[in-house]
């Protein structure tokens, strides 16, 4: 009985040729975060500093109306209404920047920001410090008066592209760690390779050089 050549693909007719392999991810040596990634840098709020100016202007806006009050007082036609209501007329304003101020929180570890804001419903946002471009400190006039400064991330990151940590206690100290700690993100965590039949290899991330 005379044998075909070996290997030679099936040819019957009406047979199903056999199926791709799937695309899989596969992580690379070095992709997995280095112990003590986790390590908390900072949790809670900014500083009451933060949104001064949101509380000066509600509190000039009560002396304002205030003050507008007493001169209404002083016509004849008022002197029976209670103007004196007009003087808590910035009272809803401070109430709801309080509000604000205790329900936006930040969690940063040497691995990710998020933060988390909302009053009546939440949202939270992550940023991956691999993610990370730059990281900046600034400080104004006015931020030195109320001891807050800015700390601005920007980062390749579509949804957050800047991110502003604004009045976070020891600003400058968390500043330092957080640049240390970008650049350890970056250097400890590589992309994932998409890997399949061998007719295609895609990168998908970001390596920090």
């Amino acid at each position: 009985m005379t044998q075909g050549p070996p290997n030679q693909p099936n040819t019957t007719p009406g047979a199903m040729p056999p199926a791709p392999v799937p695309a899989r991810a596969q992580a690379p040596a070095g992709s997995v975060a280095q112990p003590g990634s986790e390590e908390l840098i900072y949790f809670g709020p900014a500083k009451h500093g933060a949104y001064g100016w949101d509380y000066a202007k509600w509190v000039l806006a009560s002396i304002a109306a205030g003050v507008l009050a007493t001169l209404l007082g002083s016509i004849a036609l008022f002197q029976s209404w209670p103007l004196w209501v007009l003087s808590f007329v910035g009272l809803p304003g401070i109430l709801w920047t309080f509000l604000k101020h205790s329900t936006t929180r930040y969690k940063i570890t040497l691995r990710r920001i998020e933060f988390e804001k909302g009053i009546l419903s939440k949202s939270v946002d992550s940023l991956e410090l691999w993610r990370v471009l730059d990281v900046k400190f600034s400080q104004n006039l006015w931020d030195r008066m109320l001891g807050v400064a800015r700390v601005t991330v920007m980062s390749t990151d579509q949804s957050t592209p800047e991110l502003a940590l604004y009045g976070l206690p020891n600003a400058r100290e968390l500043f330092e760690r957080l640049r240390d700690a970008v650049q350890i993100a970056r250097h400890s965590n590589r992309p994932m390779e998409l890997v399949g039949d061998g007719h295609s290899l895609e990168h998908v991330g970001h390596i920090g050089h």
